[in-house]
């Protein structure tokens, strides 16, 4: 006979040790029942992140191959007028991570709402990241002539920049409301409007492109257009199901935003250092891009094509580092110390080993990978050629996310933050200059310096964690 703890949430299954209060331990389990009850749970949640975030790259390749097939200069520009784009995207989104991380802590001693309160006092710091970081894309002109991109691209690449800074607000609430539901174990709306945003997406990015259906024939600026009404959408209607979920007053969702600056406190901290963490890691990527646009119009495609399909695989990875960092951090905010290392190790190994599984396509048939985005024969080489060395790239770099996610989990700030500092800036950008432009590797040089500074971050990061997961917990502070 089971016994469900008292305490427990709403349908908690007996003998569960999540969602306990404090003062309520957990039932004990076997060594191979928590590792069975992590993966089980660790997929749980992931399924339908990776669906999400897999969903907001899905749009970006059919962008690229909507695009790319349309014109390889027009996808050039794409791609160059992304690399700012995406660059503050992904620093916002750092920013926005203790969203996640403390309302997985808050799930951890069944406070719901402390947890939404984490909720109220974030959203006006997101519109308020979202405005100044569209603001910085819109100038994204200064960036493309300062990096040395020839007139053409500058010209057309910062206009399509213009237009996609208008969704960065949007992108922003979207990713905090996702973060707040994922943070709850609640990750299900964020992938049904996702799934519905990429056929939304198929469709009118299609119809601007190439002017069907009665549209205007609008080739790469149809497809920023596109983006950018998508984000708002999506930001809107998670918002909604946000503020009208049954569940609203248990979280005091309705309760207002006064004080959300003073709130919104331990959640910016913790969002400073990942958000330092992922912009320089993005700025990093994206400096790769210009050196590719040195390259020509060929060189710019292909890595921008190759960079798709790793940007594409690696949503997997930051699905599962997602979960890793919710699973992580439900254990810390119960105190748990030999959870929360058993949950952060679970995620990176599993990370590593579905990233692996996943390059094997991309080995083994890189031609045909490479001929869905262009029919272009020069970018088709150019890109084959690179496509291989994928296996090495998807584990080290999906399990270095994994990682820190498992460390943001775990209340670790800036360590990480260094770590990838050393790896992306200090390693992969000046081995990846010297490997193009001095050794004379072109576009494989770009990606032999990702492989370098992969491997320096996984090791790096696995190392730290084993350090932190390793230490007591210290009791929490109300």
């Amino acid at each position: 006979m089971t016994i469900t703890p008292p305490g427990a949430p709403p349908g908690m299954p007996p003998n569960h040790p999540e969602g306990l209060p404090p003062n309520v331990p957990p039932v004990p389990l076997y060594p191979h029942n928590r590792v069975r009850r992590h993966l089980s749970e660790l997929f749980r949640l992931a399924l339908p992140v990776v669906i999400a975030r897999l969903g907001m790259l899905i749009m970006a390749v059919v962008d690229t191959i909507i695009v790319g097939n349309y014109d390889s200069a027009s996808l050039a520009y794409l791609n160059i007028a992304h690399a700012p784009f995406t660059s503050l995207m992904v620093t916002g989104i750092g920013l926005l991570t203790g969203v996640m991380i403390l309302t997985s802590h808050s799930v951890g001693r069944n406070n719901l709402r402390e947890a939404g309160q984490t909720w109220r006092a974030c959203m006006p710091y997101a519109v308020l990241i979202g405005i100044a970081f569209m603001v910085l894309t819109w100038k994204s002109d200064w960036l493309f002539m300062a990096t040395g991109q020839p007139d053409e691209i500058t010209e057309h690449a910062s206009a399509l920049a213009m237009i996609l800074s208008i969704g960065m607000p949007g992108a922003l609430i979207y990713i905090t409301c996702s973060f707040f539901l994922e943070g709850l174990q609640r990750p299900l709306p964020g992938m049904v409007m996702m799934i519905g945003a990429n056929f939304v997406n198929l469709v009118l990015d299609y119809g601007l492109v190439y002017g069907a259906f009665g549209l205007p024939e609008m080739g790469a600026e149809g497809a920023a257009w596109t983006s950018t009404v998508i984000r708002w959408v999506m930001a809107i209607s998670l918002l909604a199901y946000i503020l009208l979920m049954r569940s609203h007053s248990d979280y005091g969702i309705r309760d207002g935003f006064s004080g959300w600056w003073r709130h919104s406190r331990d959640a910016r901290h913790m969002g400073y250092a990942a958000g330092a963490s992922q912009g320089m890691e993005t700025s990093a990527f994206a400096a790769m891009q210009l050196f590719a646009g040195r390259l020509g119009v060929v060189a710019a495609a292909s890595y921008g094509i190759t960079m798709t399909m790793l940007a594409l695989m690696f949503m997997v990875a930051l699905g599962l580092a997602s979960a890793t960092s919710v699973r992580v951090g439900i254990a810390y905010g119960r105190r748990d110390r030999p959870d929360m290392a058993l949950a952060g190790w679970i995620g990176l190994l599993t990370t590593m080993t579905v990233m692996l599984l996943l390059s094997a396509p991309l080995y083994f048939f890189p031609g045909l990978v490479a001929h869905l985005f262009s029919q272009d024969a020069t970018v088709i080489a150019t890109t084959a050629g690179v496509l291989i060395l994928m296996p090495i790239i998807f584990p080290t770099d999906g399990g270095q996310n994994a990682a820190i996610s498992a460390l943001r989990g775990a209340g670790d700030k800036w360590v990480p933050t260094i770590l990838h500092l050393v790896s992306y800036i200090c390693v992969m950008i000046p081995a990846g200059y010297y490997l193009t432009f001095v050794a004379g590797l072109g576009v494989a040089g770009l990606f032999w310096g990702i492989v370098i500074a992969s491997l320096v971050a996984v090791s790096g990061l696995a190392i730290r964690f084993a350090i932190v997961s390793s230490r007591p917990i210290k009791a929490y502070q109300q």
